[in-house]
Order: structure tokens, then sequence, then C-alpha cells
């Protein structure tokens, strides 16, 4: 514009020759003035131009020193998941370098029970109206979990919106229906109401499509001898062999410790549980496994109901004393439907927890510290009196987050998300969703909760539990008759078992 001004301003001049003699004296002031105007336009360019380059220049050096900062915090984070993965938790720092401050914050999410995902975010500002930021992204694998639950840890978040569930192979077990469902590395391990009461599937080379072919015939006639109520499948590294413990549907012999190294002949290594479990319902109910420890549960009954076994060699549990002389179990009072142990990290002290779902009508859900297995602690400011008397039917962990399912509660919530980063002070509830029926079992990878109900038609229900206070219901998926402890997770493939055939699915969401 400002040649375009001075090619007129000439043109003016150019075009009054006629007046020329009488303007003479005043066209030298105009030239003055337009050598000042171009000087001028001039100078500003160039001034522009000096403070823009030091502006780019400025910005460069922030930008370095920003990202040199974000990268200490990613490695430091690194280096703290090595030792500790427990204590990887969010957290904001602030730096004062010269005139700029920067703000580091660390945001840390659950992914699954044995990866997380760190986010490290750098803010700063160069000005009023020039705020900067710098972020990075990482996933943390916490491969002593992996190893404490026997490989039997869910290693990634499904990668599908699970909004299509369906069927992706299936068998049907013979003779019998299934009680109870684990998977372990593609293998299916299955508790069943019919001799040999115990079922493997195959499931590595599962193919689109396929209905038969995946359970695989025992060669060696083995036979559990009774219903198994609960199974947890347990790779031994150090061995190099895989141990199905299980949970017996018998008064004298609760427990089994089972090799199934060879998935064709499965080996009983052990059969037995300590003195004291009498009265009228004393069978095995539940197992889990943890840190070469194993914790069993049995029904409600005279005696003792809570057992915590050494089972670093699997083929001699021994069972820690952990009651009155002559009984080593823990009374109870009532009968745990599930449990889930874990480790966390409080105050700098790690410390384990039990965190069980009872028909207990005043503490559906209790905590138990089991740091130091021969001295049990009930943490009572974590039990939870829900309102109703309806029974706690199912709970999962994932980092600080519990998960706790219910039966059908009118009126009222069957799921429930609380915070468990510090039992001893009480839970906190973070969220709860009324489904409309029972929760029999809960399995959260990701985003996504899966659940097994006793609704008809939508006995398999995706949950989105990006935000425990809006849970929202993403599918449901019609599989009859879902039994209770009858899910497993492992990407991106649910294993479901039930009552109608086929009653061993694989489901998936293409």
């Amino acid at each position: 514009m400002a040649e375009r001004h001075l090619f007129l301003l000439t043109m003016q001049v150019k075009l009054t020759g006629n007046m020329k003699n009488k303007f003479n004296g005043g066209s030298s002031t105009i030239e003055i003035l337009i050598a000042f105007t171009v000087l001028i336009m001039t100078l500003s360019a160039v001034i522009l131009i000096i403070f823009s380059n030091q502006s780019v220049s400025v910005d460069t050096q922030t930008n370095h020193e920003a990202m040199y900062k974000t990268e200490k915090v990613l490695e430091g984070t690194f280096a703290l998941a090595k030792q500790n993965f427990l204590s990887v938790e969010s957290s904001t720092t602030q730096e004062i370098s010269g005139p700029i401050t920067y703000l580091k914050t660390l945001s840390v999410s659950d992914l699954t029970q044995c990866k997380k995902q760190a986010k490290v975010t750098t803010t700063w500002s160069l000005g009023p109206l020039r705020p900067q930021k710098i972020e990075f992204n990482t996933y943390l694998v916490d491969g002593q979990t992996a190893l404490a639950l026997g490989g039997d840890c869910i290693t990634d978040p499904p990668t599908s919106n699970w909004n299509n569930p369906t069927r992706f192979a299936s068998d049907t077990t013979s003779p019998g229906k299934p009680l109870a469902l684990d998977e372990l590395n593609k293998i299916v391990y299955l508790g069943v109401d019919k001799s040999p009461f115990l079922a493997i599937a195959d499931t590595d080379g599962a193919f689109l499509g396929q209905n038969s072919g995946l359970l695989v015939s025992f060669t060696n006639g083995f036979d559990a001898g009774h219903e198994i109520n609960s199974i947890d499948a347990v790779r031994y590294p150090s061995l190099n062999k895989n141990y199905a413990f299980a949970a017996i549907n018998s008064s004298t012999q609760q427990l089994a410790s089972i090799d199934v190294t060879n998935i064709l002949k499965p080996t009983a290594v052990f059969r037995g549980l300590s003195a004291c479990v009498t009265g009228s319902e004393p069978q095995g109910n539940l197992v889990y496994f943890y840190k070469n420890t194993l914790y069993l549960t049995t029904l409600f009954t005279a005696g003792p109901e809570f057992h915590i076994f050494d089972v670093s060699n699997p083929a001699n549990p021994t069972e820690y004393s952990i009651g009155s002389v002559g009984c080593k179990g823990l009374d109870l009072g009532d009968s745990v439907n599930d449990m889930v142990i874990q480790d966390q990290l409080i105050n700098g002290v790690i410390k384990r927890y039990a965190y069980m779902a009872t028909d207990e009508d005043d503490k559906e859900l209790r905590v138990f510290d089991v740091t130091n297995p021969l001295s049990i602690l009930e943490v009572t400011a974590a039990n939870q009196d829900l309102p109703g008397i309806q029974n706690g039917l199912s709970v999962f962990a994932s980092g600080n987050k519990l998960y706790f399912g219910r039966q059908s509660t009118p009126g009222g919530s069957e799921l429930y998300v609380y915070d468990i980063s510090n039992p001893s002070a009480g839970l906190t509830l973070l969220g709860s969703k009324d489904v409309g029926t029972g929760v029999q079992a809960i399995r959260v990878a990701g985003r996504f909760a899966f659940i097994a109900t006793p609704k008809v038609t939508k006995e398999f229900q995706i949950l989105d539990i990006s935000d425990p206070t809006n849970i929202s219901v993403v599918q449901t998926y019609n599989f009859g008759n879902v039994v209770n402890r009858g899910i497993d997770y492992d990407p991106d493939f649910i294993y479901s078992t039930g009552q109608s055939t086929p009653n061993l699915q694989i489901i998936y969401s293409p």
C-alpha cells in the first residue's frame, strides 16, 4: 500500500505540469516527505525482522529447555517404575528457569492390572497471549505383577470399541456343565459338574467360526473326584511348569493342586486341607493365587473359612497358622463369593490387601490386611455396608480402583467403583451404576468393564467406565445362563462359559 501511495503522489506531481512553476518550491517539500515515508517504512520492516528473529530464537531456546525438562520427568518415571511400579502416581511440579516458570504435570492412568499410561505435559508462557506446551506419552508395563499373578495378568487394553460383540469360536463340554473358568495363555481351564470335573480347551489356534475341537481329551484317565467350584491357573517359570489350583466341592479335600503342563495329561499333585473345617457346608469355594501364595475360602461353615498357603512348591502347599491353635484358618462368619489380592504402596510402605465380596448383610465388601500371613487384620474402615440385603458377588482391582458387583438391587446400584489408594483411611466411592441386574463377574481393561449378569438376553455386557460418575452401557450380548466366575479377558477376546449350548464361547468385537 505504501508503494501505491507513493506512486499516486508522484503521478499527481507529474500530471500537474502546467502548474509546475507555480508549485516548484512545494515539490521539494513533497519529495522530502516521500523520502521520509520510504525511510520510515524500511526501518519498520527491518525492526520487525530483527525482533521476529529474536522471538524465534527465544522460542527455540525455551522449547529445547522444556523438552529437556519433560524428558527428565519421563526418564525418572521409567526408573521409578522399574524400581517400584506401585509408586508411579500422578504428580505436578514447578521449576523456575530465569524469567520462565515451567509447570510439569505427570498424569498416570491404569490401563490394566499390569500396564499404565504415563503422560508428561510441560507448560510455560512467553507472554499474556503466548502460552506454550510440550507433551510426551508412554506406556509402563509391570512385569512383577504379571509374575505375582502367575502370568495371568491383563497386559493390554482393548483395541476395538466393543460396540459389536459377537462369537469368534465355541465348543461344548461333555459330559457336564461348567461351574468356573480361568484362561492362561490361550488355554482355558473349566470346572464342570460331571466327571472328570475338569475340562481344558486349547484356543491358541482357534479360528473365526470354529464351533468344536477346542476342548481336549485326557489320555491318562484324570478325574478331580469332585466338582471344581473355582480354578486359578498359574505359570511357574522357574519350574517350567503350569499348575491349576482348584477349590474342590469336598468336605475333606477342599484344595487340589493339578499339574497341567501337559494339558492332555493333567495330574493331581496335592489334595487336602487343614483340620477344623467342619459344619454343614465346609466345601472349597474360591481360590486366588498371588506371589507364591494361595488364598482359599470355603463356604460358610462352623470352622474357619479363610486359609492362606505357601505354594512356592505347588506340589506341597503349606498352610500358614493364622487362626487359633490347631485351626490354621480364619473364621469369617460368612461365605466369600469373589476375592482379589494385590500389593499397594501406602505411605511409602508396601502392604497387601484382600478385597472380598461376601454374603454378609452389613459387610457386602470386606477388606483384610494380609501383609503378614501369620497376623491377618480386618480393615474395618474399608468395609462397606450397602443399602439393602443383597449379597456382594464380584470384585476386580486395577491400580487404585476397585470394581464391586452385587445382586440385583431394586431402585439401587449393582456396580460400584471405589478409590482404594489408602484402605486404612476408608474407601472413597467414585461412582456407581444401576445395571438392572446382578453383577456376577467383572473384568476391567482400558475404559471397559466386562460383566456377566443373570439378565435374560443381556448376560454379557460391556460398560464404559472411563468416567466412574457417568458409567454407560456400550453393548450387550445374549449368552444363556453365564455362570458366576464365568468370564475372563485376554486381549482382544472374552472367554465366557454358561449353562446353554455352546457353553464355552470366545467373544470378540470385529
